[in-house]
Order: structure tokens, then C-alpha cells, then sequence
């Protein structure tokens, strides 16, 4: 008699009868898919400051900034511009009230920052006051420059001539004029500020390489600016327009040297 064949069960095939059956196939992995269109960040992109190129939202997140700043949201300032205004308060403080009254919280306060912002530019009051007599020095300094550039008379008398226009020409005063005379005032009282900031000075008054005779006329002319500056600063002289605008002329005639 012949015997049947075994028909295999499906999913079974290649296997003995009667055998279990062989588990099931693990799935192949596939390579992590990369989202498309995401282009990859240029190195300087990478490495930027996280305040770069950010905006600050209400909630006090910062989110990158795409075009137009969203609603709610504020441009953060640079901090070029921060250190700028602070300056620019401390200015105005000590112009005002005098150097005792430049504090971190008033000039905070004044500059519409925050203490932490304020103190990431100048730890203390003392690093705030030396940022703003060296910047005051520096454009005084420029304004010094200009005049001796712009002069057309005896070029040996330039210099005094500069002087003597950048401490008392109320006519065209430097914007840093108030600011220093506050640092003079607080030179006068404070020995260390005195030293810190008094040799930037002389390179102003120092005597010129010509004759003793030559020399000490524009010296003598430097010293009557200074008299007339101290005098302005301390109030305690009333010059009428007249007499003032007469004595600065005499000086000017002083500093024409003879040929």
C-alpha cells in the first residue's frame, strides 16, 4: 500500500515534521533617517555669543531671531551700547551731584539696567570711575589734536593755543568739559585719583622744546587757562563777558612768538 505524503504546514517548511516552529525574523535595522532641507550651521554660526543675534521675550527666554521680532518680544541691546549708557549716566551723575554720588545702584538706576548688567562691564565703583575719567581724558585729548590741526598761526603756539580753547572756550566746549572738571575737583581731595589720573595730564602742559624765554611765555599762558578753569569750577570769580573775552585775547596774542 502506498504511504501519503506529509504535506508541511505553511510556515513550517524545512523544518521535520512535527517540530517547533522557528521564531520569528528580527527586522533589519535601517540607517537613522535625516530630516531633509535642514542645512547643516556654518562654524561662526556654531560658536557665536548666545546673546547674538537673539531677541528676549516677555517670559525672559531668549529665541533666535528670523526677520521682524515677533510680539511680545524686545531686541536685546549689545553690550557695546550697554557700556555707553552707563558711562553716559555715571556722566551725568557727576556732572550733577559730584563724584560721591556716582553709585552702582544710581547709575544703574539711571542707565534703565540692572545691577548684574551693569557690574558685568565694571565690578565696582572705582573700575566705573576710572572707565569714565579715561574716556573723558581720551576725548579731551582728540579735542586737543583737532584744534592743534585746524591751526593756522605761529605753529610754535598751537599747542598752548589748544589748551587754553579746550579748558575755557565756553563758545565750543568738549562734551567731556564738565566730566573733567569733576575729576580735577575730586584730584584736589583725593590723593589717589590724583595719582592715577594726573600723568595722562601732563603730556598737556609740559614745556615746549623751544627757548627759555619762548617756553615759559606759553607756560605762563598755560597757568592763566588753569586759573581761569579753577576759577569757573570753584565759582568764586564774576567775570563780566567783556573783561573775560579780553583776557583770553591777551593770552592768544602771548602765544604769537616773536620772529
Amino acid at each position: 500500500m502506498k504511504t501519503s505524503p506529509v504535506k508541511a504546514s505553511a510556515g513550517a517548511a524545512g523544518h521535520p515534521a512535527g517540530s517547533a516552529a522557528s521564531p520569528a525574523r528580527r527586522p533589519v535595522p535601517q540607517a537613522a533617517q535625516v530630516p531633509a532641507h535642514v542645512p547643516e550651521k556654518a562654524p561662526h554660526e556654531a560658536a557665536r555669543h548666545p546673546d547674538a543675534g537673539s531677541v528676549e521675550t516677555s517670559g525672559g527666554k531668549n529665541v533666535e531671531q528670523s526677520g521682524a521680532p515677533a510680539s511680545g518680544t524686545r531686541r536685546k541691546k549689545a553690550p557695546v551700547q550697554v557700556r555707553a549708557q552707563l558711562l553716559q549716566a555715571a556722566s551725568d551723575i557727576a556732572t550733577d551731584h559730584g563724584v560721591q554720588a556716582v553709585t552702582l545702584d544710581a547709575v544703574a538706576e539711571r542707565a534703565g539696567v540692572t545691577k548684574g548688567a551693569l557690574q558685568y562691564h565694571f565690578a565696582n565703583k572705582q573700575g566705573l570711575l576710572d572707565a569714565l575719567f579715561e574716556q573723558t581724558l581720551e576725548r579731551f585729548d582728540a579735542q586737543m589734536e583737532a584744534r592743534i590741526a585746524a591751526d593756522r598761526n605761529d605753529p610754535h603756539g598751537a599747542s598752548a593755543r589748544a589748551y587754553l580753547h579746550s579748558t575755557i572756550d565756553e563758545t565750543s566746549p568738549a562734551a567731556s568739559t564738565n566730566v573733567l572738571r569733576v575729576l580735577v575737583a575730586a584730584m584736589m581731595t583725593d590723593p589717589e585719583i590724583r595719582e592715577r589720573h594726573s600723568a595722562p595730564m601732563r603730556k598737556w602742559t609740559r614745556p615746549d622744546p623751544l627757548p627759555l624765554e619762548h617756553a615759559a611765555r606759553l607756560m605762563i599762558c598755560r597757568l592763566v587757562a588753569d586759573g581761569l578753569w579753577i576759577s569757573d569750577l570753584l565759582g568764586y570769580q564774576n567775570l563780566s563777558p567783556e573783561l573775560r573775552d579780553e583776557v583770553v585775547r591777551q593770552i592768544e596774542r602771548m602765544t604769537v612768538l616773536e620772529r
